[in-house]
């Protein structure tokens, strides 16, 4: 007991700044109900659209699919992994999700969250204590500070991002080292840790390690010689740190120019953002709600006490004029980035981000409290005069945020007292500082305890969150309907499936099956565009297969379709929240096969599916047309496939037989399709009828305007389900088997104005897929091995000039051999993998290897070679200099 106790007061500092973010945020998720404690969760925006299914792709991974790495078919049609867990998955923190299966992942995400704050804190507390900075009870109201600043706050959904913040003291603590005659060994093994962790949030810090730098020189300067000496180690140890991380980052690299990199701004605006005042808001507390996740103000609330002595530290004589100069020059850069667009681009890689603006703020937030810790250690106390002048900054500051609340709704009149009230207190309590009474550390502490705790409460609780049984409940029906249709199948067999209802598109990735949809910010750009092309609801950086043909589901693979079953009852607990969320209405399943279901869910098989290859004519090789009319590129595909021109009119455009309007009039301007409410005030509809002919299906083609802010669509009296974010002309399954049924489709104005983009009615030629189909399934690639990366089976071309066609993405990662010899791959529909092959039988094997990779590790094992021989010879050199010293001074003795 007593060595506890001994231990407690040699590192209480330290524990409490690991343990009060912990458990604060603890208690705060406990009082808000989240898993384990009550019936909500965690997840929300990102973490519960991308984050939870990623971390379920994590322990399907590691614990039973580990090719799962490099390559898997659960990213849409297929795609490389690598990147994906360099941006998402490559944190240590992960690990404890291998503990925490199934409806418990969501605590497993707690335990990551409540750590990293923890984490946090002991981090820059770590860096205070080994710098000699700060002491005592001042190190974990600094530490608190920091791990509870309001970036941390806002992005604690962000979760993969939140490692930077524990790095960065580390990082920061390793530099500091530099000036006091330490290698570069510690620095550019921790900057390579972070840039192995996540290399996009490190890519920050980079950035911000050269401002630091040019701080840090001008606070250490001794000589012009020391300064070489310094500069020299900080880029050596830099340009290490990246070498030791060159086995993630050369392939990371490679796969961002096939994704994020193809989306870099390249016209840049020289002006600001925003008027800079409007950050004063951001000082407030509880200066955050959902409204600031896609667009808002940089997040950047340190609290009263760190405020304070950051702008104290620019007025202290105590330290030197060139350190505060420096330090004005960096501010002023930090504070310029946050508003002025290039420096904002720069900060963000060239790209503005999709959510979530100034990533980078957390830098600035470091920057805040370093100075400010730096500043109290100066501080002898607070005079009048500087108290008096800070109290007025404040005041001016407050009441430009108070008189300009309607511009600011994430705030109220409570939140800007409440910061009156700290401001005043962490002014009053500095001004005796210089008595030494214990009591006055402890006493900062607990209004720092306070404040950020109230931050984090008042901005927390205007976010709602996703309830524990919609992921929980959802994800067991989803995984038990899977498991069912893999009864059906055997481990050699490739099929893609997909489903009428959908919690994310990244479902695959949380029950382990291949599919069509997926969202990620590394998402290799010529996948979305061909299923833009196709008529899928697709973006930069998702798809949503919500919209398959018959011939799309056939060509793609996708053999096996869910539905929910119409025999099941909603739990009357639901209260209007579905368990099965809704993604598209698919009448055309009346051709697919019912061949088990559960209580909820029904499988249907498509026997109309393609095998991953099969034989196709060379005419694929030809560049396609790339029309606006997805329908049309689909005929075209299939000629292609065919060798032939005679499925030209495989999708027949229809006329509507009637049209009639309710409150609704055409422009007059000729061959227009923009149509205007009469009264505005009143419901307006255009209503088309047909009558289908044969029970072929029927489909139609909506332009990119047409989403549901702009009209809703129904079919005899029921709403049409439609995927609402898609960027092209998309496909709407209409009808099907309804031969001589008059259909009725009503458009439904939801603006003053509608523009028709694209609207046409198809008919599908059924006699003709079916031959067609029929021919191309003749002649499958027939796999005996199946493991996501390889690939191996045999082929039997029918006739000369064909290929094996593939629904695989060509990747530059995929290796080819036919009948044991090394091939080129060629590129079909400038997106899948094509191999001509001569008529007769062929084995043909194909392995996936991340570019670069194989480079990467090289230069990595090179790196960390170089650092273990370095490291042997400075502790030589160390020791063959301690015993020379011991030497001279044993003969100088009497």
């Amino acid at each position: 007991m007593s060595r506890l106790i001994d231990f407690f007061k040699r590192h209480y500092a330290l524990l409490l700044s690991f343990f009060i973010p912990l458990l604060l945020m603890t208690g705060y998720f406990a009082s808000r109900h989240m898993f384990p404690f009550g019936h909500s969760s965690l997840l929300t925006v990102d973490l519960g659209q991308q984050y939870i299914d990623f971390f379920s792709f994590y322990r399907d991974t590691l614990l039973h699919h580990p090719s799962q790495v490099l390559y898997s078919f659960s990213k849409a049609i297929g795609g490389d992994m690598f990147g994906v867990w360099a941006y998402y998955l490559f944190s240590p923190f992960n690990l404890i999700l291998l503990l925490t299966p199934g409806k418990w992942l969501t605590a497993g995400i707690m335990a990551m969250t409540v750590l990293k704050y923890g984490c946090a804190g002991l981090s820059f507390a770590w860096l205070l204590k080994k710098t000699d900075t700060a002491r005592g009870f001042y190190i974990p109201a600094l530490a608190v500070s920091y791990a509870l600043m309001g970036w941390m706050i806002a992005n604690q959904l962000n979760l993969i991002w939140l490692d930077a913040v524990i790095l960065l003291p580390l990082i920061i603590l390793m530099i500091e080292r530099l000036f006091q005659g330490a290698s570069y060994l510690g620095y550019s093994l921790w900057l390579a840790a972070a840039l192995i962790i996540n290399y996009y949030m490190s890519y920050m810090i980079c950035l911000f390690l050269i401002l630091y730098m040019l701080w840090a020189l001008a606070r250490h300067f001794d000589s012009w010689r020391q300064t070489g000496r310094i500069v020299g180690k900080f880029i050596t140890g830099s340009l290490l740190g990246a070498g030791a991380a060159a086995a993630v980052l050369l392939p990371t690299f490679y796969a961002l120019t096939q994704s994020k990199a193809q989306y870099t701004v390249t016209k840049i605006h020289w002006r600001l953002e925003y008027n800079p005042l409007k950050m004063l808001s951001k000082l407030v507390v509880g200066a955050f709600n959902f409204d600031q996740m896609p667009s808002g103000f940089p997040n950047i609330f340190v609290g009263s006490l760190v405020l304070v002595a950051f702008l104290l530290y620019f007025c202290l004589r105590r330290i030197r004029l060139r350190e505060r100069f420096a330090a004005l020059i960096v501010t002023a850069i930090l504070i310029l980035s946050l508003c002025y667009e290039p420096l904002d681009l720069l900060w963000h890689g060239m790209q503005f981000p999709i959510w979530y603006p100034y990533r980078f703020s957390f830098v600035v937030c470091f920057w805040f409290v370093w100075l400010g810790a730096i500043s109290l250690k100066q501080l002898p106390r607070l005079r009048l005069p500087a108290g008096v002048s800070l109290a007025l900054l404040f005041g001016l500051g407050l009441y430009y945020v108070a008189n300009n609340l309607k511009h600011f709704n994430y705030l109220n009149s409570t939140a800007v007292r409440l910061s009156l009230l700290f401001s005043l207190l962490a002014l009053i309590l500095l001004a005796f500082k210089a008595n030494p009474s214990p009591l006055l550390p402890f006493t900062l502490l607990l209004l720092v305890v306070v404040e950020m705790g109230t931050n984090a409460i008042l901005s927390l609780n205007q976010i709602s969150y996703v309830t524990q049984s919609d992921y929980a409940d959802y994800t067991a029906v989803l995984k038990k309907a899977v498991n069912q249709v893999k009864t059906h199948t055997t481990p050699t067999d490739f099929y893609r499936l997909e489903k009428t209802f959908m919690r994310t598109k990244n479902d695959a990735m949380e029950a382990n099956y291949n599919s069509a949809s997926h969202f990620s910010s590394t998402f290799e750009s010529k996948i979305p565009n061909f299923m833009g092309q196709i008529g899928q609801p697709a973006g930069d950086g998702f798809i949503a297969y919500a919209n398959g043909t018959l011939f799309s589901d056939a060509f793609l693979g996708v053999k096996y379709y869910l539905a929910r079953n119409p025999d099941w009852l909603e739990p009357a607990n639901r209260n209007n929240n579905p368990l099965l969320p809704p993604l598209t209405t698919k009448p055309d399943l009346k051709y697919y096969d019912q061949f088990d279901q559960t209580q909820e869910v029904r499988a249907y098989q498509n026997p109309y599916a393609l095998s991953l290859g099969f034989a196709a004519s060379r005419n694929i090789l030809k560049k396609q047309t790339n029309t606006s009319y997805p329908l049309v590129y689909q005929s075209n595909v299939l000629n292609a496939l065919m060798g032939s021109k005679q499925y030209s009119s495989l999708f027949l455009p229809q006329l509507f037989t009637t049209v009639s309007y309710q409150n609704v009039k055409q422009r007059k301007a000729p061959l227009s399709q923009t149509y205007r409410k009469i009264n505005r005030h009143k419901p307006g509809t255009i209503t088309y009828t047909f009558t289908p002919n044969s029970d072929d299906p029927y489909y139609l083609t909506i332009g990119s305007n047409l989403n549901s802010k702009a009209v809703s669509f129904s079919l005899n009296g029921k709403n049409i389900r439609q995927y609402d974010t898609f960027r092209d002309t998309v496909v709407i399954n209409l009808a099907a088997a309804a031969q001589n049924r008059p259909q009725k489709l009503t458009i439904t104005l939801n603006r003053n104005e509608v523009w028709l983009k694209d609207l046409q009615l198809y008919h599908f030629d059924m006699n003709a897929f079916n031959t067609a189909i029929h021919q191309l399934q003749a002649a499958p690639w027939q796999l005996t091995k199946n493991n996501n990366n390889r690939l191996s089976g045999h082929i039997t071309i029918p006739q000369h000039h064909q290929v094996l066609m593939t629904t695989i993405p060509a990747n530059t990662g995929w290796h080819v051999k036919v009948d044991q010899k090394p091939v080129k791959i060629k590129r079909a529909l400038d997106t899948f993998i094509a191999i001509p092959l001569s008529k007769g039988t062929h084995q043909v094997s194909m392995y996936y290897w991340p570019p670069y990779l194989t480079l990467g590790l090289i230069i990595s094992g090179l790196t960390l070679l170089f650092d273990i021989i370095f490291f042997r010879w400075h502790k030589r050199r160390k020791n063959l200099f301690a015993r020379s010293r011991f030497k001279r001074h044993k003969r100088s003795l009497p």
